[in-house]
């Protein structure tokens, strides 16, 4: 497996990523998928340590480290990247991340993190799956164990500066998803679990990759963290939202609609 440049990104802004405030501490980065921006982006997390949620697709990476260096974030300021899942578009750049940010350690669900330790038959599944759209998911290059910390359900992680995570698991969209909330600010980052936001009308649509999609694990994923009140969504695909009552909502009736066509 070829290794990937880290500054091969779909960008003529050298500056990189534009860091969008979202809420006090909280920044949202756009990974530019496929050269196309709002599909997929990496947040930041800022405490005493900071801490990134997800990292897109390795062809992304580039733009985002600039966009983080442009903003000040040095080398040794980022300790943590938190994974809702091992999919390529928000695992894909994690060894990439590592290389870069030498003090950073990988949080995982501790029974898919093998697969961030060899990901070859990952990336081999993905080509297959994906066809055509593929190459827009680069690759993946394995981490080293003791650069990743498995992750259990309940687990707390402190960031310092009186933030901290709360890992959930919250199975559906695939088995090792994993959302995480920050309770001082009320931020559910949500990963997949709640599908997709479409920014511009509010929409939201379930993201169910097969065969690994569960319909009955996702929607007792979203009850799970309905249940939690959080005061804002955050999604990697692709935005921020305030209207939770209304996603959760929206999301259970396109799974009933989807179970309904089904049956």
């Amino acid at each position: 497996m070829s290794k990937p440049d880290i500054y091969l990104f779909p960008c003529r802004d050298r500056r990189g990523a534009e860091m969008i405030k979202v809420a006090e501490g909280i920044y949202l980065l756009d990974c530019l998928f496929a050269g196309l921006p709002g599909q997929c982006g990496v947040f930041l997390l800022r405490g005493r340590e900071s801490a990134l949620i997800d990292c897109g697709p390795s062809l992304g990476v580039g733009h985002v480290i600039a966009g983080l260096e442009s903003a000040g974030i040095a080398r040794g300021d980022i300790r943590y990247i938190l994974l809702t899942h091992t999919h390529m578009d928000h695992a894909g750049g994690a060894s990439l991340f590592l290389e870069h940010y030498p003090g950073a350690q990988v949080l995982v669900d501790e029974k898919t993190s093998w697969q961030l330790a060899d990901p070859a038959r990952l990336v081999r599944s993905a080509s297959r799956a994906l066809g055509d759209i593929a190459p827009y998911y680069g690759t993946m290059s394995p981490i080293p164990a003791e650069r990743m910390i498995p992750l259990g359900d309940g687990q707390v992680l402190e960031i310092g500066g009186e933030r901290s995570l709360r890992a959930l698991h919250t199975p559906g969209h695939s088995s090792g998803h994993f959302a995480f909330f920050e309770e001082g600010a009320g931020a559910l980052f949500c990963g997949d679990a709640l599908g997709h936001l479409i920014m511009d009308s509010g929409h939201i649509f379930p993201a169910t990759p097969a065969p690994e999609f569960d319909l009955e694990l996702s929607m007792a994923s979203a009850e799970r963290l309905a249940a939690l009140a959080p005061r804002l969504l955050l999604f990697p695909h692709f935005g921020a939202t305030g209207r939770a009552a209304e996603v959760f909502d929206r999301f259970a009736a396109q799974l009933k609609l989807s179970r309904s066509l089904a049956e």
